[in-house]
């Protein structure tokens, strides 16, 4: 046998599952492992392991040596990017977005989601007016793959993937009191180029943390290091960028980083300690006031109340009257629950056009195909309900358009089942977004009216 031959053999050979990794297994194989296997399920314990450790800490080296000075040219100078996506954080988002607007921030603000089951049509048009941009991760995602974006990563890949030169992020459910243009020209800022706002003492990451991530310089000075608390920070990406790419490195490798740090904060914390950059941080530790952080400004004042505690919703939140501004956020739920019933992708205020395509469909029979499964007849009655046929997965329908193209929703009750689009000879075409999700046909029934 070649060489060559031999070589294909035991590459062949060698593990491509996580679930193969083990405690004994070569760095260099770990390395390879984490490349190129999906992200996780790991064997229990893995992130412990001496040779994950390791390897891990190669792979940053290796990744630090491949960063480059930034030459990027950012369409937009300065701008605000929320993450808060589902139907958990939009009443955050809405107060937090008309709070903003409310103190005459005139800063363009983007609401980063990922996918069609956080954000549809009718949702950005609510944000519309208040200067809201919404940016489907999933879709930036195919152009920038990202190894891990499931939740808290989508915050530094938000920021990073932004068009704002300077960037303020802010948490959905973290709320300014004043409008925070002014940060962008504050002395530290412009000094470092980035600012971090600390949070509480018992999050302060302990010696061995900082040797697991290769830095033992910092293991000495563990105790004096504050802890990050990222409902907030202000980035020059002009200046930063290759820290705010470490960080999301940190980030997209969650399967082992979130093992030993908690979520996203500490990721911007070991990048800018890793790249030996300096970053500034307010004097003023973070407050806390029954459910929320406040943080303050470099000058002592009350900036953002982070109200992580109590997320803004419909069913209810604890009034606190030494909050700034109680009594309008809770005016601004009330605000909402009028124009939105919480549930995705209905329509409860169609456009001229959209009523006009729903006028059309209104009492037509349709034969529903679940393709490779079965098929029935459904009726679309008045009020957006499944008349004849409907079932538990096929009570609610609705049409939204979306970038100049019509969408029909078939929904239960609380959440929808799939998304049609037109073709030929009156065909709606799709696929189930659970379960089995097998392709969907709507044909209309000749007569069926």
């Amino acid at each position: 046998m070649t060489t060559s031959a031999i070589d294909a053999t035991l590459e062949l050979a060698r593990p491509t599952h996580c679930a193969a990794a083990t405690d004994r297994m070569p760095v260099d194989e770990m390395i390879r492992l984490i490349d190129a296997a999906p992200p996780g399920p790991w064997p229990c314990g893995w992130a412990t392991w001496e040779n994950t450790i390791e390897a891990h800490r190669q792979l940053a080296d290796r990744y630090i040596e491949s960063l480059t000075p930034s030459r990027h040219a950012y369409p937009q100078e300065r701008g605000i990017v929320i993450a808060g996506g589902g139907l958990k954080y939009f009443p955050s988002v809405w107060v937090n977005v008309n709070l903003i607007r409310r103190f005459e921030c005139e800063l363009p603000i983007q609401l980063w989601y990922m996918g069609d089951n956080e954000c549809d049509p009718y949702m950005k048009r609510l944000l519309a007016p208040l200067g809201v941009e919404c940016v489907d991760a999933r879709k930036l995602e195919r152009e920038h793959p990202c190894r891990i974006l499931c939740g808290w990563e989508l915050k530094p890949y938000a920021a990073l993937h932004s068009p704002f030169a300077e960037v303020l992020f802010l948490d959905a459910d973290n709320g300014v009191v004043r409008d925070p243009t002014y940060l962008f020209d504050e002395p530290e800022y412009l000094r470092t180029g980035a600012v971090f706002w600390p949070d509480y003492a018992c999050w302060t990451l302990k010696p061995d943390v900082w040797q697991i991530f290769g830095m033992d310089h910092m293991a000495e000075r563990a105790e004096q290091e504050r802890a990050f608390e990222s409902g907030q920070y202000l980035i020059d990406k002009r200046r930063c960028a290759n820290e705010l790419r470490m960080s999301l490195w940190y980030a997209e490798h969650s399967d082992f980083v979130f093992k030993h740090v908690y979520g996203d904060k500490e990721c911007f914390h070991l990048a800018w300690r890793k790249l030996s950059t300096e970053y500034a941080m307010p004097s003023a530790g973070p407050g806390w006031d029954v459910h929320t952080i406040v943080q303050y400004d470099h000058r002592g004042d009350i900036v953002f109340q982070h109200r992580c505690q109590d997320k803004w919703k419909f069913a209810g939140n604890r009034f606190n009257d030494s909050l700034r501004n109680e009594q309008v956020c809770f005016d601004l739920v009330a605000d909402l629950k009028t124009k939105w019933d919480g549930v995705l992708w209905n329509n409860p205020a169609p456009t001229a056009a959209e009523q006009r395509k729903i006028d059309s469909l209104v009492g037509r029979r349709f034969t529903y195909r679940r393709i490779g499964y079965d098929q029935r007849e459904v009726v679309l009655d008045a009020n957006g309900l499944v008349g004849d046929g409907a079932d538990e997965c096929e009570r609610r329908w609705s049409i939204n358009h979306e970038a100049g193209q019509e969408i029909l929703t078939i929904s239960r009750f609380d959440r929808p089942t799939c998304h049609l689009t037109p073709g030929d000879g009156g065909v709606w075409h799709g696929r189930w977004l659970e379960h089995e999700q097998m392709p969907i046909e709507l044909l209309p029934v000749e007569g069926g009216r």
